[in-house]
């Protein structure tokens, strides 16, 4: 009677670590990420750029993919949800460069430097929104 609780703690204990991945299993997880949303979407972007949000939520992979839509001849960008239990994805459909941007790690950067020289530290971005 014993071996049951005990073996239920040892498992309890060690649930958490099932939990936790290598940067190898991180950079498979982007990957394929990045490959499922990309055979997803509905129409081929020039030189799409995308962007995986790192480990995702709980449940779902993130991506952002930005690219020019030769059917539009504009900039758009698609958001990806990936479902990390069932290895799905779901697409938005096209949201036009004029209602979202990308910020890129290289501009993050550019930002925080901006602001840590002014000893700016609003939340606002040009256009008065926080």
């Amino acid at each position: 009677m014993r071996a049951i609780p005990l073996a239920c703690l040892a498992l309890s204990l060690a649930a958490p670590a099932a939990h936790a991945s290598s940067p190898d299993a991180w950079e498979e997880f982007r990957a394929d990420v990045e490959k499922s949303c990309l055979a997803s979407l509905p129409e081929a972007l020039g030189t799409p750029n995308v962007f995986v949000e790192p480990t995702g939520t709980e449940s779902f992979g993130i991506a952002a993919i930005e690219g020019l839509s030769p059917e539009s001849k504009s900039q758009i960008t698609y958001v990806c949800i990936y479902d990390k239990q069932k290895k799905t994805v779901q697409v938005s459909p096209p949201i036009a460069a004029e209602f979202l941007h990308v910020v890129r790690e290289s501009e993050r950067e550019a930002i925080a430097k901006e602001k840590a020289a002014t000893g700016d530290n609003k939340t606002e971005d040009a256009a008065g929104q926080e």
